[in-house]
């Protein structure tokens, strides 16, 4: 029987195009399947929006207000939250290649975090969703599929912290079915 692990870190970023920098993380901590902790970070885009954010991620966002003047100083608060809250933890996130992976690269290229800090073992549950036979490229399929209801955040999808809840809600039920098999 598979052992639950009662901590949770699960995140989300939004970014200026799929290999672009990041301009909105959120996280959210959860102890025996309850929210404890929060992260919401904002700050103005580098460069030139990419097309697709523009008219997909943006107009979801209007509430989420910017919270740091630079992404690096956006990094730094995430970094230390990441570090405050990741042990002990499954840190999760749904398809991180190469969004979160890049923030990941990009706090280490920052002198953020060290080469041995990172999140072990990343569990992206895109792959958790496939081996559970269920469509991977969703986590809002799959939690209307089984009624698992997310609570709304500004902006729904593409509100960092509506996708980590997605993602955690997602998560917690496939290990849920897992260990009672």
């Amino acid at each position: 029987m598979a052992k639950k692990n009662n901590m949770i870190f699960s995140w989300d970023v939004e970014s200026n195009g799929l290999l672009g920098d990041a301009f909105a993380i959120g996280a959210i901590v959860y102890k025996k399947g309850e929210e404890v902790k929060t992260f919401l970070a904002r700050c103005p885009i580098n460069g030139a929006v990419d097309e697709w954010v523009e008219n997909n991620v943006l107009p979801q966002m209007t509430d989420i207000k910017i919270t740091h003047d630079s992404y690096e100083s956006m990094l730094a608060d995430f970094c230390k939250f990441f570090m405050d809250n990741k042990e002990g933890a499954d840190v999760i996130f749904h398809m991180g290649v190469p969004v979160e992976a890049k923030v990941i690269l990009d706090m280490h290229k920052n002198g953020l975090l060290g080469p041995f800090e990172g999140a072990y073992p990343w569990l992206d549950i895109a792959g958790v969703l496939k081996h559970a036979g269920e469509e991977c490229t969703s986590v809002d399929n799959y939690n209307s599929k089984h009624g698992i209801i997310v609570p709304q955040s500004d902006g729904g999808t593409h509100n960092p912290l509506y996708d980590s809840r997605a993602a955690a809600l997602c998560y917690m039920d496939l290990m849920k079915k897992k260990i009672n098999k």
